[in-house]
């Protein structure tokens, strides 16, 4: 039977289930899908929020594994969308079709427990674990610790499979989640992963297409928007406190394999020296980077590509006024060290092994693996200053201390080498056009598609949604009152309306902002005043708040970035969405300098062109978490002033759903759709 038809008949068998919604745009997806996957094309959709995109990939990709023997993975940014793949929407496909498809599930390996590491850290756990754990994945983990969602964050981050572990050396290894995934994803037929696994899976392939997904045939990218930060986290080179205790880590791991060895070869001396050495030398450095922190004046950038771009007025400006010798010393420094630590460690394994050759045999694969993790870090921290294509390097801070870095400004080549070029794709995506186009999208991410297409929503904004923008006046230009140091006065009127609107919609809000000292200053001026409870992030952790928010429907959410996307709360617990700010890049970053200075050399405009239009897409995607299925109902309450008054908040409103009623009033907006 041929694969179209194998999807009309899945369609025509969903349609007869208990609960099944039809949509007309689910099907046409399923059927573009299926023809990009047979004819090896590449394509971008905008498929709405309720449209069943989920469905829609695995239906033509089961019937494609089924006739053809084509191996389809499908990739989602956050790791919930992935496991909702997983535990519902797979079984569902798998239900539609009478051949049996084999399928699998990665995510990164820090999503996985390590047996040996828990049991080590909590023994008494390992039992339990291995009698109620299937995936042996992190949100499976969390419902058995038997502890609070802080107690479990610590236990997971020493549980967490590590970035480099024994592998095969591990005398768990056969038990090993992590691997056992991996060994299913190389195979079957239908693999759902994560964003971040594609980047890394494309960084390993060789020659013969072979990475850690095994060669496949088509890749569909769902969440799409979020796909260029998955590429700017696993492209990155970064020397920071959390790289050196990856650092420390991997030191201990080093030292429970070498020392019985040593004792037994009469090296043991050399080789604890050489430990406190490293050590030493880690600490060392964690201190440098904070000093570089705490002292402003070595903070900055560093080196950018194009050369010409440092020859930019707002570059020079962002230089370090002291140079760049620190931070470049710094990074020397640190892989001369760890390059130091790596032939020392080598020359104690030849002693050991002069005197017992036997030793080691069996752990020679384990060693080459830590010793080779030592090996990156030290050519990272030297590539870091070392740019190429379209890259900035800096010394910046954050709460941790200080680190330098490594951004690439220019992503699509990068990403057309690695990811569209090789293998035939589609992108999918709730907001993958701008102003009615790709362009946006084609432009940042280097996808260029055989087809695009912009589906209809599924849902009626006109009677479901409605929209409230304060009369002018109301809340002050927060660009002005920074400028003025009228900072305080314009967080006090942000919150008379944030109580108001909570207030009217009886809880049931969320409540995004761009930065954590606007929510905290706006969350002391609210709270007081709120009738309803609200819970804040900071407070928990992200999946703990989200549970939270969703228990009960008159609690409110204060929320920063994570939850502008992949947010999803159906129902009424998730009535009211406020957008407090435009979201705006800051222009005070080194990256976001060095950007404008790119974006100037190839004559565009570095506002309208990347700064307007990245916020036009991210209120698109903040927009979007009100209405996620046919029931829900909702106020979009956008409280930025400058959506009346510039030239550019009407096209920020024309990137929202078109028939929604717009308000000045938050009782009148709320009286419209009837929310009670």
């Amino acid at each position: 039977m041929p694969a179209l038809d194998r999807i009309e008949r899945a369609f025509d068998r969903l349609a007869e289930r208990s609960g099944f919604v039809a949509r007309d745009n689910q099907r046409q997806l399923a059927l573009l899908l299926s023809d990009l996957i047979e004819s090896g094309s590449r394509g971008l959709f905008e498929a709405p929020t309720g449209l069943g995109k989920s469905l829609a990939s695995l239906i033509p990709a089961f019937a494609h594994a089924i006739e053809n023997k084509k191996r389809v993975v499908i990739a989602t940014y956050t790791n919930v969308l992935a496991e909702q793949y997983w535990d519902k929407d797979i079984p569902l496909a798998q239900s539609l079709f009478d051949e049996k498809v084999s399928a699998a599930l990665l995510m990164g390996r820090q999503r996985y427990l390590c047996l040996q590491a828990l049991d080590e850290a909590e023994p008494r756990l390992v039992d339990l674990a291995q009698d109620n754990l299937s995936l042996g994945i992190e949100s499976e983990f969390r419902l058995i610790s038997g502890r609070g969602p802080r107690e479990t964050n610590d236990l997971w981050k020493k549980v967490a499979v590590p970035p480099v572990c024994a592998a095969r050396q591990c005398p768990l290894y056969q038990d090993c989640y992590y691997y056992e995934s991996r060994r299913q994803a190389e195979s079957a037929s239908v693999v759902v992963t994560n964003h971040s696994v594609v980047i890394q899976d494309a960084l390993m392939r060789g020659k013969d297409g072979n990475g850690l997904l095994g060669k496949y045939d088509f890749l569909i990218l769902d969440e799409a928007h979020d796909f260029l930060s998955a590429a700017e986290n696993g492209l990155e080179l970064e020397l920071s406190r959390t790289s050196i205790a990856g650092l420390q880590g991997m030191v201990t791991r080093m030292e429970k394999v070498i020392s019985p060895a040593a004792v037994k070869s009469g090296v043991v001396r050399e080789w604890n020296h050489r430990v406190v050495q490293i050590r030493k030398s880690l600490d060392e450095l964690d201190r440098r980077l904070n000093g570089l922190g705490l002292d402003d004046t070595g903070l900055g950038i560093i080196r950018v590509t194009p050369a010409e771009l440092s020859e930019h007025p707002g570059v020079k400006q962002t230089s370090p006024p002291s140079g760049p010798e620190t931070a470049m010393q710094i990074a020397q420094d640190a892989s001369e060290m760890i390059g130091t630590f790596v032939a020392d460690t080598e020359r104690t394994v030849g002693e050991i092994r002069a005197v017992h050759p036997d030793t080691f045999l069996s752990q020679r694969e384990m060693l080459r693996s830590y010793l080779n993790y030592f090996k990156d870090a030290a050519a990272s921290a030297t590539a870091i200053f070392r740019t190429e294509g379209t890259a900035v390097s800096y010394s910046s801070k954050n709460f941790t201390g200080g680190y330098l870095r490594q951004d690439i400004l220019n992503l699509a080549p990068v990403l057309k080498e690695l990811i569209w070029e090789p293998i035939p794709f589609a992108c999918l995506s709730a907001t993958l056009a701008l102003d009615g186009s790709m362009d946006f999208y084609k432009r940042l991410t280097g996808a260029e598609a055989d087809f695009e297409e912009i589906l209809p929503s599924p849902f009626d904004f006109a009677s479901q949604a409605s929209t409230y923008v304060p009369a002018v006046g109301q809340i002050p230009d927060p660009t002005i009152a920074r400028r003025e140091g009228r900072e305080d006065e314009y967080h006090r009127a942000v919150a008379r309306q944030v109580v108001e609107i909570i207030n009217a919609c009886r809880g049931r809000t969320l409540a995004l902002f761009h930065s954590r000292k606007e929510m905290d200053a706006v969350y002391q001026y609210a709270q007081p005043m709120i009738d309803y409870p609200v819970v804040m992030q900071g407070k928990y952790g992200n999946a703990n708040l989200g549970d939270k928010f969703r228990a009960k429907p008159e609690v409110s959410l204060f929320a920063l970035r994570s939850f502008w996307t992949g947010f999803d709360a159906p129902g009424e617990t998730l009535s009211c969405v406020i957008l407090v700010r435009v979201p705006f890049e800051v222009p005070m970053e080194p990256t976001a300098i060095a950007r404008i200075a790119w974006l100037q050399s190839q004559g565009q405009d570095p506002f309208r062109d990347y700064a307007l239009a990245n916020a036009k897409m991210l209120m698109r995607q903040g927009a979007g978490r009100l209405i996620r299925q046919d029931g829900d109902r909702g106020v979009i309450c956008l409280l930025d002033p400058r959506l009346r008054t510039k030239n550019y908040g009407q096209e920020i409103l024309d990137n929202l759903p078109s028939d929604m009623r717009q308000f000045s009033d938050i009782a009148d907006a709320v009286g419209w759709i009837g929310l009670e």
